[in-house]
């Protein structure tokens, strides 16, 4: 027994190891009867449920949902309309909320054309009847969401943009944005809004942000950038930092299709593209607390058809094993990558990718996930310092750090949804100096517990964590 224990105690450490740093084998969370399509993780529970579309036959698709840790038959139907296809659900999480309900947007086909309604999933289980957000003349498609309450989608070659409103629990009319062939929206550091437009043989990225003000739809701060090749599902990453990363799938003449990662500033230009084979279905996902934040410093995924069926693919951040995994190697084809990042505990963060894989005939719904430790593979070059008097805190908190030039503090809670940002003023020591009240993106006081500070400006900055009683 005791050379038994000496044993335990000897693996435990590379069991641990094992853990960390290292994508999990593959498991399903649906069955395989049907198919099973675009899921979804609601962050405002502690259990994360998740929703997606489950196909029944060639006219009916029914919105679905279930704890992501549960068995895959423990399946609950949120909504199911005879003869109507609900599909490609979208959860609106709202930063710092101190409601539990959550609002999940989708399209549907019950009219002319695809309108967008949505419905209130509550933290009770119940669920609202469905409501209108957008039932435009021609296909309302491509919806993105903010965690400010934001959301935005394409239709006839418009960008359209509203903005949900917590006191009526209803969201503010379609404001058109742009026009002229504009498509495939993204919504990156909860206040950016970025969607292509074609450019002959080019794609035009445009990047500009929508502000709500007194009702009123204000746009500034338009940038653009073209780019040679046919460009489309631009994806940003969750922007943990002051600059976010962006992919588009792109396709440069007769090349086979690849891929262009840019930052958001359309510098820092990556390309993934093979003379024989095609990359499709980008997802990226930060790597949030890195204490510097550099271009490279991301997990990405992507379909392959290099095997002959299509297979999902995802390249880590530099530190970590970088060569391209392919972490599915079933029978068939696999599609739709999504990452979800959030705190598994307050010192670990964990990565999760979802994806459909083809099997007996349908997709199901698979996950694997990465977990790494907080500050990660940057933490041992540390240098920076943030002052943050008192800690914990009750009304308010005042935060110092010392950086050149013009600064931001953002707050993020431990699922990491952005919950407020600061604007810091330079002292005459050359310190900045922010106050936050513990409030959020609405005003509402945020719930006790930790909060994690990123300050800085681009690809300088320092992080910690603090605590509101």
């Amino acid at each position: 027994m005791k050379n038994l224990i000496l044993l335990i105690l000897t693996l435990l450490p590379l069991f641990l190891k094992a853990q960390y740093e290292t994508w999990m084998p593959g498991k399903a969370l649906t069955d395989s009867s049907h198919n099973n399509r675009n899921v979804c993780v609601n962050s405002q529970f502690d259990d994360n449920i998740m929703f997606w579309e489950q196909e029944l036959n060639a006219t009916t698709t029914q919105l679905c949902y279930k704890n992501i840790n549960s068995t895959s038959g423990d399946v609950q139907i949120a909504l199911s309309i005879p003869s109507a296809k609900l599909t490609n659900p979208k959860i609106l999480n709202l930063a710092g909320s101190v409601s539990r309900d959550a609002e999940v947007i989708y399209q549907t086909n019950e009219g002319n054309d695809i309108d967008l309604n949505y419905f209130t999933y509550k933290s009770d289980g119940t669920i609202s009847e469905p409501r209108i957000l957008s039932n435009l003349p021609g296909d309302d498609i491509n919806l993105t969401t903010a965690y400010s309450g934001i959301v935005a989608w394409e239709n006839s070659g418009r960008i359209w943009i509203s903005e949900y409103l917590t006191a009526s629990n209803s969201f503010t009319e379609p404001f058109a944005i742009d026009s002229a062939g504009a498509y495939s929206p993204t919504l990156e550091s909860n206040i950016y809004l970025a969607y292509l437009k074609p450019n002959g043989d080019s794609t035009i990225v445009i990047n500009e942000n929508p502000e709500n003000i007194l009702g009123k739809w204000i746009v500034s701060g338009k940038t653009s950038k073209s780019f040679i090749g046919k460009g489309s599902s631009l994806i940003a990453s969750d922007g943990m930092y002051s600059s976010g990363n962006y992919v588009i799938e792109n396709k440069v003449g007769e090349n086979p299709q690849g891929l262009m990662l840019f930052s958001s500033l359309f510098s820092d230009i990556e390309n993934r593209n093979s003379p024989t084979y095609n990359l499709s279905h980008p997802a990226i996902a930060e790597y949030m607390i890195g204490v510097k934040s550099n271009f490279g410093y991301h997990f990405l995924a992507y379909i392959s058809d290099s095997l002959i069926q299509n297979e999902i693919f995802i390249e880590n951040p530099f530190g970590y094993y970088w060569e391209p995994q392919n972490i599915s190697q079933n029978p068939g084809d696999d599609r739709n990558p999504q990452f979800y990042v959030s705190f598994h505990s307050p010192a670990t963060i964990r990565v999760t990718l979802f994806w459909e894989s083809e099997r007996q005939g349908f997709y199901s719904i698979y996950t694997s996930y990465f977990d790494y430790l907080f500050g990660g593979i940057d933490e041992s070059e540390k240098t920076e310092t943030i002052l943050a008097n008192p800690c914990p805190f009750d009304q308010q908190t005042t935060i110092r750090f010392q950086a050149a030039g013009k600064t931001n503090v953002r707050i993020f809670d431990l699922q990491g949804n952005e919950v407020k940002k600061l604007l810091p003023q330079k002292d005459a020591n050359g310190w900045q100096n922010a106050v936050w009240d513990g409030t959020n993106f609405q005003g509402n006081s945020v719930p006790s517990g930790s909060y994690l500070l990123v300050a800085g400006s681009g690809n300088e900055t320092q992080s910690r964590i603090i605590i509101k009683k």
